[in-house]
């Protein structure tokens, strides 16, 4: 999980729709229709815009949509919880079925880490024998309860997440192994599209690269973290 700006407003139809889109919601919840909380045209016009914030990833996994899992329209608040801001565009974010269906429509009440708001990197330590999710030593008691939360409530312990952090780690230090000097697949590294920058950027720190670090968010759009 990094940073992940949201770099573009509200698509037009959305803007255009969403009070329409929400009455016809509230009729659903108030148990006058029936029908999924959004119509397949309005999740499209939604979905287009949401993966341009992550560049076609999970905002929390990082896990490519479209490949490794299919992207959902995501409320960081539940639906059930505030339905009058089920089509808000900053309540709205992309997400993987996976982390989705595992939030579910917990009430978090603030304490899941927003992405496009806050940076979670300076949250999260990675165990290199295992690949999962840490909260930071350095954090205080509440910030390291909600990097506990976070995990918990995405499942960001899944063994498959696991395995690709590893995978990521692997390759990042034998690249540095070899001087770092292949532009190619530093190159890649930086490309805003590759999964688990997190793991990217917490091994270069880790290695004294911090500069890297540094110029892959750049790339990506997020500037530094602190």
């Amino acid at each position: 999980m990094i940073h992940t700006p949201r770099r573009t407003t509200a698509p037009i139809g959305l803007l255009r729709d969403q009070q329409r889109w929400t009455a016809r919601f509230a009729r659903i919840c108030a148990g006058e229709c029936t029908g999924d909380w959004a119509t397949r045209g309005a999740k499209r016009v939604i979905r287009d815009s949401l993966l341009t914030i992550t560049h076609g990833k999970c905002i929390y996994c990082e896990s490519t949509l479209g490949v490794t899992s299919e992207l959902n329209v995501e409320h960081y608040i539940a639906k059930s919880v505030r339905p009058e801001i089920s089509f808000e565009w900053t309540n709205l974010l992309p997400a993987c079925r996976l982390c989705n269906g595992e939030k579910g429509e917990a009430d978090h009440q603030g304490r899941l880490l927003k992405p496009d708001d806050e940076d979670p990197e300076p949250f999260f330590w990675i165990h290199l024998g295992t690949g999962e999710l840490e909260p930071h030593p350095a954090l205080n008691a509440d910030q390291r309860h909600r990097a506990e939360e976070t995990i918990r409530l995405c499942k960001l312990q899944r063994g498959a997440l696991c395995t690709g952090r590893i995978n990521m780690m692997n390759r990042v230090s034998r690249w540095i192994s070899r001087g770092f000097m292949d532009k190619d697949e530093w190159n890649e590294f930086c490309d805003p599209k590759t999964e688990y920058k997190l793991v990217l950027r917490h091994l270069l720190k880790q290695k004294g690269l911090a500069p890297l670090a540094d110029e892959d968010r750049r790339l990506f759009g997020s500037g530094p973290p602190f």
